[in-house]
């Protein structure tokens, strides 16, 4: 437990309705008691309602209290629920530390949760996606690395690997009982085993990724293949101005929708040509760059004048034929920008391409790239495990089952250092 008191605006800054005080720490009920009208009122997760004195101005509020360990922080909690005015909340902060609080720093209450046990370190950083959060999706994938589904996975291949690091290090401390090659035999299944876990949670990472951060969808083709009209029809509003002259679209505009709980940023591109207009030729060279780095690229052919661009990207290529309603074609591909035939159809494909038939593996989703990457490196470790083990090393092997466990440890927060513990936590906003 810390020994000091924070306090912080919990609630978004700004005028509004109601904003939200909190502390956490030794003092936080008796700095709250000192300046709240009913302080003898106040108990355990109940909300009293009572003036609170901030010196400067005082205000009728909400307050209660959460005692540790059962807090949000595992500290005694207070909070006060005032009216939103900026002025109002300053005074009542600036009250608070005037009592022996102090302002807390990005994160602070959601560490002082991991370091008191209340929480993972991944359960806190999905606190942090879930506030982040810009599509359905992504709030549900935090919610759920937030009540420990990434954490729940991982104790099962932690608790077997570090049984097994037992084992062998009775194999290495007492040589003479000759253990190796039955400890060998046991430990190759044990290693399979986690190693098929494991890769499970990696190959999530893919889909994760797209649910945390959106799929990028790059529109490109010809001048005049209705692109701009593509991208107002998709999203569901005149977003990109149209008109029939080519050229119209000169830089790249992007802009968002959601479909079944998954965000998806649409980028319109001027049209592919040669052109000696210096403006619409870096126009081109950024609706290059577009298709390289999007997930979905949908290639638009006019079937007025169908002619296949060539796309260079790394994502997946969609061939959309545009303008139904005056030329024939296209089949199950075809779509009309201007009156709206196919576009549903069309949303239903972009979702398929981005995210397949699943949203999860096993029930949990890797969304995370610092996850990810350790959960790489604890793969890459049981590789080598598996070989010293067929090979009857135990050294080796121990070793490199040491470095699985650092690995997944690095995700839990089980032995996560100063360094990558501020990281994370700085990204946070000072009230969480």
């Amino acid at each position: 437990m810390r020994s000091d008191t924070i306090t912080a605006l919990s609630s978004a800054a700004g005028r509004g309705a109601i904003s939200v005080v909190r502390m956490s720490g030794p003092d936080a009920v008796r700095i709250l008691s000192e300046c709240f009208s009913r302080a003898d009122r106040l108990e355990h997760a109940r909300m009293v309602l009572g003036t609170l004195d901030a010196v400067q101005l005082r205000d009728r509020v909400m307050a209660v209290v959460f005692y540790a360990p059962d807090s949000y922080t595992g500290e005694d909690v207070a909070e006060v629920h005032c009216h939103g005015s900026p002025e109002i909340v300053d005074a009542i902060i600036r009250r608070f530390i005037s009592l022996g609080a102090r302002h807390a720093e990005p994160g602070e209450f959601t560490r002082r949760a991991f370091e008191n046990g209340k929480m993972s370190l991944d359960e806190a950083e999905a606190v942090g996606d879930l506030i982040n959060a810009q599509s359905t999706a992504a709030a549900n994938a935090a919610y759920d690395g937030m009540r420990g589904a990434l954490h729940t996975a991982l104790r099962g291949v932690y608790d077997k690997l570090l049984a097994l690091a037992g084992e062998m290090t009775a194999a290495l401390d007492y040589p003479e009982e000759d253990v190796e090659m039955r400890t060998s035999a046991q430990a190759l299944p044990v290693v399979e085993e986690c190693k098929k876990e494991i890769a499970a949670l990696i190959a999530s990472y893919g889909t994760g990724e797209k649910l945390r951060g959106g799929v990028k969808v790059a529109i490109v083709g010809l001048p005049n293949a209705g692109k701009s009209s593509l991208l107002n029809r998709l999203l569901g509003r005149e977003r990109a101005i149209v008109t029939a002259n080519a050229g119209t679209t000169r830089d790249t505009i992007e802009e968002s929708y959601e479909y079944k709980g998954v965000l998806f940023t649409l980028v319109d591109t001027a049209g592919v040509r040669e052109t000696s207009d210096e403006a619409e030729a870096a126009g081109v060279k950024r609706s290059a760059l577009a298709a390289r780095t999007a997930h979905i690229v949908l290639r638009i052919i006019d079937l007025a004048a169908p002619v296949v661009l060539p796309v260079e990207t790394t994502g997946i290529v969609i061939d959309v034929y545009n303008k139904t309603d005056i030329a024939e074609g296209g089949g199950d591909e075809g779509v009309s920008a201007l009156t709206g035939k196919g576009i549903r159809e069309l949303k239903e494909r972009i979702y398929k391409a981005a995210m397949g038939d699943k949203v999860s593996v096993s029930g949990v989703t890797v969304t995370n790239a610092r996850h990810y990457t350790l959960l790489l490196e604890a793969m890459e470790e049981l590789g080598h495990a598996e070989n010293a083990f067929a090979g009857d090393a135990i050294d080796l092997a121990s070793a490199a089952v040491a470095g699985a466990l650092s690995a997944i440890g690095g995700i839990t927060g089980a032995n996560a250092t100063e360094d990558v513990l501020g990281d994370i936590f700085s990204r946070f906003c000072v009230g969480k």
